[in-house]
């Protein structure tokens, strides 16, 4: 049996024999841009909007993303609290 075969098998039966990767899909900004500028430091990640400049940093590009997210939900809440 090969390693492929292996997997297919495996996965059949619901056993992950490979950790998956978590997928994390970035939502628009609060102000509507679904474009980002992605900076990469020595020790960060950066995501910042190009139209209203808000930004997030993160360890990772999966840490950046899930701020980012964090960030936009926050903001969602704060603007649904005041209307």
């Amino acid at each position: 049996m090969t390693l492929e075969e292996l997997k297919e098998e495996a996965k059949k039966h619901g056993y992950n024999l490979i950790k998956q990767k978590e997928k994390v899909y970035l939502q628009p900004c609060v102000c509507g841009c679904n474009r980002r500028a992605k900076w990469y430091s020595a020790y960060s990640i950066t995501l910042k909007c190009n139209n209203c400049g808000r930004s997030v940093t993160g360890d990772t590009e999966l840490d950046a993303k899930k701020q980012w997210n964090r960030m936009v939900e926050e903001w969602a809440k704060q603007e649904n609290t005041t209307q």
